[in-house]
Formats: C-alpha cells, structure tokens, sequence
C-alpha cells in the first residue's frame, strides 16, 4: 500500500515485517516512580507503519525498534501558550533505526472546521515547542521528524466548539449478589482516547461495548453531570454517567440527546449479558483487598471468629493472644486482618468464609454495597 507524507513522498508499508505489541508494565528504566503501560514496535525494513493498538503511525527509514508510551500533560504550561490537549501525550525512545515520519490520531472533523485549530506539541525536558508545519488527513496529523522525545495534538484554547468523532463505551457490572443491583457506566470519550488504558482503570468490570458517534461540544463541555475527560490524566476515566439497574434486565433502549436540546445524538438497543448460572464469588483475598477499611471499623465480636481460625490453624496461640490483649476494637480488628494478609491466599479465603458463617449480616451489606 502506498500512503502519501508530508512533503508529497510517498512510504510504501509492508505489515509483515512490523510488530507491535500489547502494552505491558514500563520498566523502571524508563518510568521511574510512575506505573505506565508500554507499547513497542519493531520493523526489519523501510516503510510506513499503523498501529491497531494506539492509532499511531510510524515512518521507517530501515530496520528500526520504538518504545513508546502515553504520560501526562502539564495543562498548566499549555494554557500559558494558550494550548490545550487534543489527544494522548506520547513519549518515544528509538532504540534501534531511524525515524522519518509520525502520525498522530487526532478526533477532529475536517468538514466542522475543527482541523484548523491543530498543532503538535514536541515536549522536551526543558523545552516545549509548537509544530504547524503539519499534514492533517481525516484521522492523523502527520510531521516529519528526526529526533524523539514526547509529541501530542494540541488545539487553540480559543477555538470554537465544533463536533468531534467520539466514542460512547458502556461498561456492565453484574451485581456480586444474586438478584440486586447492576450498574451500567456510560462514558463520553474522544475519539483517539486509549481504549486499553480506559479499560486499565474501569476496575472489576466484565464486558463493555463500543460505538463511535459524533458529539457536538469540545472535551471541556458538560454532559449531564460529569464533564467529557480532558486528557490530564490517565486516571480519570469516570463515568459521564451511571444506571443503576434495581434487576437483572436482558437490554436496555438508551438514547443520548444534546444538553438542553431535543435532537438526539446516539440511540441503541443495548442487549446486555445475562448473569451465569453460578456468579463468580470475591475470593477471601479480593474481599478483604476491597473491603479493608469497613471491615476495620465495622468487625465487631470476633471471639467466634478468633476460635474458628484458631481451629483451622489459621492462628496460633500466641497470634490469638496477642489480639486479645489489644484494647481497641479497632485496633484489634486491624491486627487480625494484617496477620490474615501476611498468611497468604488459604488464610485469606478461610478467614473470608468464617466470616460469612459467623456475621452473614456484615459480608452481605458489603458485597451489596458494591454490586
């Protein structure tokens, strides 16, 4: 296939001699103290190279090998410029080759106007600088390059609100117990929003769907009661908003409108997965992982608890004594869980349905709390 550049050159792109791969957790070589995914390329000649993955593309000028991975803006240095996010911040390191070209997803629509208000930003570490000697096709903005550091789409803060291709991703969470509650969350995202990175942090979620659509308003413009997310971030995927389902429903007609308007943006006929014949139980260690704190302050009489764990040998005479000597409830509810967590996956799951047996009460608020 052929693919026109900046420049009006053309890269011919062969996929069988490219790989990208999933992402995977960065090397402290690379992150220091902050967790990202990496994502990593590899070619064995020239050509131009699209990512399924990220939506990126790469320009090779032989047999190369590329890092890359997303990190946050400084929207603060942005807005100083009068710059804000249009997109992930990328940032690259050539391990092996050269690199000509790079082609950055971007979610505007040309025929709205949007396009005219794109830059990229090149993020040094004590310099940042402002590329419009671009290319923009309908999904990329394309420059030439010839080092690597970190690159993003930016927008005029100024510029008007115009519609942006978009994604709407619903994510159903069965209810833990039987019959209560389930919750679908709904979030607005731009188009060239990481998908795996969103589903990174949407935690103890076990199906969500796709649709693109466009929305008019900007990544700044509120829907609802949550406003669209803005790119600071990668942690910040909260739901535009939620529905909580009081039954177990098999679909569910859900139809966006614009804010204060009646035309309608998205409908679909979402058909939801029913729960299986046996719903999947927290394990002891998930249980006490999620529930922690409540169970610090709301474990009451453990003495039957204490004499059970006790039995199973779970605790030893010491340990027992040890949490009886403490006078705070508490306290002494924090001790038995750090003895339980030091004593692995076994303890952890014995202890979890003792305590089923022993306050069924307790574990059922908790497990319907969150379901």
């Amino acid at each position: 296939m052929y693919i026109t550049s900046t420049g009006n050159t053309s890269i011919e792109g062969n996929y069988s001699v490219c790989q990208f791969s999933h992402p995977y957790p960065l090397s402290n070589r690379f992150r220091g103290n902050v967790k990202f995914l990496m994502s990593s390329f590899k070619c064995s000649s020239a050509g131009l190279f699209p990512s399924g993955v990220t939506g990126l593309g790469f320009g090779m000028e032989g047999e190369g090998e590329v890092l890359y991975w997303t990190v946050p803006w400084d929207r603060r240095l942005l807005a100083q410029r009068g710059k804000r996010p249009a997109g992930p911040l990328f940032k690259f390191t050539c391990l092996k080759g050269s690199i000509c070209q790079l082609q950055l997803p971007h979610c505007e629509l040309h025929s709205k106007g949007g396009c005219d208000f794109l830059s990229v930003a090149h993020v040094m570490d004590d310099s940042l600088e402002f590329i419009r000697d671009v290319q923009i096709t309908d999904k990329h903005v394309i420059l030439n390059i010839n080092g690597f550091s970190a690159y993003g789409v930016v927008k005029e803060d100024d510029s008007p609100t115009v519609p942006i291709r978009s994604l709407v991703l619903l994510f159903y969470k069965l209810p833990v117990v039987p019959k209560k509650r389930s919750i679908l969350n709904v979030l607005l995202l731009p188009r060239n929003v990481m998908i795996r990175e969103v589903g990174k942090e949407i935690k103890d979620v076990k199906q969500y769907f796709g649709w693109n659509m466009n929305i008019f308003g900007n990544i700044n413009s509120r829907i609802m009661f949550y406003t669209f997310v803005d790119f600071e971030s990668y942690e910040n995927y909260i739901p535009t908003f939620q529905l909580f389902l009081q039954t177990v429903v098999k679909q569910v007609d859900l139809l966006l409108k614009e804010h204060d308007g009646a035309e309608s943006v998205w409908d679909r006929l979402v058909w939801l997965p029913a729960p299986s014949a046996n719903p999947p139980t927290l394990s002891g260690e998930d249980f006490i992982t999620k529930h922690r704190v409540k169970l610090e302050e709301r474990m009451g009489e453990l003495q039957p608890i204490l004499l059970k764990l006790q039995d199973c040998k779970v605790l030893n005479d010491v340990e027992r004594e040890k949490i009886d000597n403490i006078s705070s409830r508490i306290q002494r509810n924090k001790a038995l869980l750090d003895m339980i967590m030091r004593k692995g996956p076994r303890a952890q799951e014995q202890f979890y349905q003792t305590l089923k047996k022993e306050d069924p009460y307790l574990v059922e608020y908790l497990e319907e709390e969150t379901s």
